[in-house]
């Protein structure tokens, strides 16, 4: 399902995913009650082999153009790579495992801002360490992101740029 995904088969048919495991849709549903358990089995193998793109190297060490440098970097090779799944999960929140996933996710995230940027957060009272947090998660959230390189044309080196001096203003 993931593979299918990443190839743009948006969103992935029991048939489809039947045919790449190279299984008859009834074995598929020997393995999985019903597509709600495979989406779930899906999300969890997702986060699995990626796991290494949900990691910010040398995490809130460095002066600050380096931490924000290496966040920008981290975030636009995750998004880079799991597009296609992205897109998914954000069109099928409705569901429970996608929701769950999803949820999940951006609360990694925001804890890696935590983190990374805690030199410039722990001063801060609070409330405006909440508020700095959930801004830098949104302009630099897969939303945020996909809007860059639909919308306005940023790409690659653009919409690093774009970020990095975002990111240098608010902190």
């Amino acid at each position: 399902m993931i593979d299918l995904a990443l190839e743009g088969h948006l969103p992935p048919t029991a048939e489809q995913v039947a045919e790449r495991a190279g299984v008859s849709q009834a074995s598929l549903f020997r393995y999985f009650d019903n597509l709600d358990e495979l989406r779930q089995a899906t999300v969890r193998r997702y986060f699995e082999r990626y796991a290494h793109l949900f990691e910010i190297p040398d995490i809130g060490v460095g002066a600050l153009d380096e931490r924000i440098g290496r966040f920008v970097d981290a975030r636009l090779a995750l998004y880079e790579t799991t597009e296609p799944m992205a897109r998914l999960a954000r069109d099928r929140v409705a569901v429970t495992a996608f929701g769950a996933g999803l949820h999940q996710g951006r609360a990694l995230l925001s804890g890696q801002v935590r983190t990374h940027f805690a030199a410039e957060l722990d001063p801060l009272a609070p409330t405006q360490r909440d508020d700095l947090v959930a801004v830098v998660s949104t302009l630099t959230s897969f939303e945020s992101w996909a809007q860059l390189r639909d919308e306005h044309d940023r790409r690659g080196d653009d919409a690093r740029r774009t970020w990095v001096e975002a990111l240098r203003t608010l902190l």
